[in-house]
């Protein structure tokens, strides 16, 4: 399916050189390939803990974490997860994992400790082998997965994709049960492949298909918020830097967390926006907490215990059970915009902490998130978490291991709900007060002295509905290992996709100098008659689709730049059977085995919104600012790689309003484009 990226558009305000520049390209040797075949071998057919022909298995069995505890840096989290495990504490096998249950998240917690703390990798695999039998399959993943990314002997391993780990939070219940239908049935329309391995492929549609008497208007957007893509890269994003997770104690980067949080739900917001544009719709919706909530959200999917998620009718009010959090999240808004508004927050010793510095955005996006960063988390809370658990509708059990989480509550399924942009649409207004309230830009600060836009041309931009195949393996149960690794089960969709188009931008320069150029995508509205008011007024309804870094010579300069060349978008990632083949192929010898720094990213399918067969108008801006040498910060993320950030707020300059004397600086360009949306509708698709 899609490669993907995790953290493209939301490390889209950092990366400052060329983007094929940080995804660099290594030769596996054969130690990485061997750590390779096991971490994948550890999340296929991760339901199933019977497997016992798999490697994992008489690993995990034969494994005593206690006898071994010398083998872990922490001897204390060891002790502290075999008295959890020895009092029978742990979540249920067979109950369902989320990270917004305080219990089960502090379950997994200790998971994850147990695997981060082993000495060396033998000692994670036989750990995570034992795990995998033991405890509940979801947590283990969660555990797991934040494992590999974190430790330094599994870097630029690449995880199953979580479509293919847990179809059944892609799919909806009927093409799952289609799934094993085939499976036990072989029957006609399955066709063998060579080498022996069965195909089967399942036609799937979206959420409209089924309810479309009682659609709400949202849903004609079904194709982008049921986007698998696109919901695997918010899965990774939000994994990559769990809220429970200390930035000090992990090395992540505790100066632009709080920011990376904000900025990259305000990307997916404005992305959204253009997408609803494509359809017809306006502005998303508000809510109150003290009002019925439009939309309603109707699911088709069922947990892996045949469970269904929750549902939230249309015009519903907030359930009687959740009265008790209403308070408490009113107070929560309260105590942020007061934060805002008076310019300082209080730490722990009440201490005042202000606001208005360059550390202040990333100091009020811990706190919004609720982070482990947080300056306070007693007295600002976990208002994401809270919100989520609110507006998901689900009940409260108090028993941890009957919980039916919402889709607000998995990071995979939490782009389906419609509620899920209003609630970010509410946060991101938090922080659009606060940037309200920070300096304008001044001209000096915008300008590139010497420089000018002399023209841009673009191909023409086109989009189309094609076909996606999405391996489903681990929808069904298997009789054994090896024999699930003959078996491919595929589901087909309708997916929007693009026609990759070339920039051709000039600059004339009047000196030899370095620049960082930016390429943002927004509306285009035809009561606006200046581009000024864009600026101005719709700042934040723009996407960056693209940095990269020019050295201009003097005189005029031919800048060509290709779409499929961004560093915020990924081409379709190889499913896991094509990847495990050539694993295996260079494990035997036969071929060499390439992998790159960068494993997971936003969809290029999606690299433009969805237009409309006649063409429909948005706006493009570019922007050049100079690239200093020097006064630069080098990280290292897991899945990213290294990259550069140049302590430039992110999405600038289209990160607080500008006013419009501004615009007459000739390092910005505008242009109007048009996006046709050609005649291959996903209705034509439909299965």
């Amino acid at each position: 399916m899609v490669k993907l990226t995790l953290l493209v558009a939301l490390l889209s305000a950092i990366c400052v050189v060329r983007g094929a520049s940080l995804a660099g390209t290594r030769t596996a040797d054969m130690d990485f390939l061997h750590k390779q075949k096991k971490i994948f071998d550890l999340l296929l057919y991760v339901k199933q803990t019977d497997l016992s022909d798999a490697e994992w298995y008489d690993t995990g069995r034969n494994y005593n974490v206690e006898t071994n505890i010398d083998m872990y840096r922490d001897k204390n989290v060891v002790q502290k997860f075999l008295w959890w495990w020895k009092q029978g504490m742990f979540l249920d096998q067979g109950a369902i994992f989320t990270p917004f249950n305080s219990e089960q998240k502090y379950e997994m917690k200790m998971l994850f400790e147990l695997f981060y703390n082993a000495k060396d990798f033998q000692t994670f695999y036989k750990t995570a082998s034992w795990a995998r039998i033991h405890m509940n399959n979801g947590m283990f993943t969660s555990a797991f997965t934040v494992a590999v990314l974190y430790r330094n002997d599994c870097r630029y391993m690449r995880l199953p994709a979580i479509y293919e780990i847990y179809p059944n939070y892609f799919f909806d219940s009927g093409v799952i049960q289609e799934a094993q239908n085939l499976k036990m049935s072989r029957g006609s329309g399955a066709a063998a492949g060579m080498n022996n391995i069965e195909t089967y492929l399942v036609m799937a549609n979206y959420s409209s298909k089924y309810m479309t008497p009682y659609m709400d208007e949202e849903y004609k957007l079904d194709y982008f918020m049921e986007d698998v893509g696109v919901n695997a890269y918010y899965y990774y994003m939000r994994q990559m830097f769990p809220f429970w997770m200390s930035s000090s104690k992990y090395s992540m980067p505790k100066e632009i967390r709080g920011q990376l949080y904000y900025f990259f739900h305000q990307q997916l917001l404005a992305r959204y926006f253009l997408e609803r544009m494509s359809n017809g719709l306006g502005k998303i919706e508000d809510f109150d907490w003290n009002k019925p909530i439009y939309p309603g959200y109707y699911s088709t999917m069922t947990y892996l215990n045949g469970v269904h998620f929750p549902q939230r009718d249309r015009f519903s009010a907030i359930p009687y059970y959740k009265y008790k959090y209403l308070k408490e999240i009113n107070a929560l808004e309260f105590r942020i915009m007061n934060a805002i508004d008076s310019g300082y927050m209080l730490d722990e010793t009440g201490k005042r902490l202000d606001l208005y510095t360059p550390e202040g955005l990333n100091m009020l996006g811990n706190v919004i998130e609720g982070n482990a960063d947080s300056c306070n988390s007693r007295f600002y809370g976990i208002y994401d978490a809270l919100a989520r658990d609110i507006l998901g509708f689900n009940l409260d059990f108090q028993n941890k291991n009957k919980v039916i989480p919402s889709v607000l509550q998995s990071y995979s399924t939490s782009m389906r709900d419609p509620a899920f942009y209003m609630l970010y649409k509410k946060i991101v207004s938090y922080f659009l007060r606060y940037k309200k309230f920070q300096p304008q830009y001044s001209q000096s600060e915008l300008q590139l002295p010497g420089v000018k836009f002399e023209s841009v041309n673009i191909d023409k931009l086109y989009t189309f509905f094609d076909t996606c195949d999405t391996l489903i393996n681990s929808a069904v149960s298997v009789e054994n290992f090896k024999g699930g690794l003959y078996l491919r089960l595929k589901a087909r969709r309708a997916c929007l996709n693009y026609q990759p188009f070339t920039y051709n931008i000039n600059i004339k320069s009047d000196k030899e100098v370095k620049g960082t150029l930016r390429i943002f995508l927004g509306p285009a509205f035809d009561e606006v008659k200046q581009d000024a008011i864009y600026m101005q007024k719709y700042y934040s309804y723009f996407v960056e689709m693209d940095r990269f870094a020019v050295k201009l010579r003097p005189g005029s300069n031919s800048v060509e730049r290709h779409s499929s060349e961004s560093f915020f978008t990924a081409p379709r990632q190889m499913s896991s059977e094509q990847y495990y083949e050539k694993l295996n192929k260079a494990i035997s010898g036969s071929e060499p085995f390439t992998y790159t720094e960068r494993i997971f990213g936003f969809p290029e399918r999606l690299t433009l919104p969805r237009g409309k067969p006649e063409g429909m108008r948005f706006k493009m801006f570019f922007f050049l600012s100079p690239l200093e040498e020097g006064g630069t910060n080098t990280y290292e993320l897991p899945m990213i790689g290294k990259f550069t950030y140049d302590g430039r707020p992110f999405g600038f300059p289209l990160d607080r309003p500008m006013w419009s004397w501004n615009f007459t600086i000739p390092n910005m360009y505008f242009k109007d484009v048009y996006i046709y949306n050609r005649s291959y509708e996903k209705e034509k698709l439909n299965y």
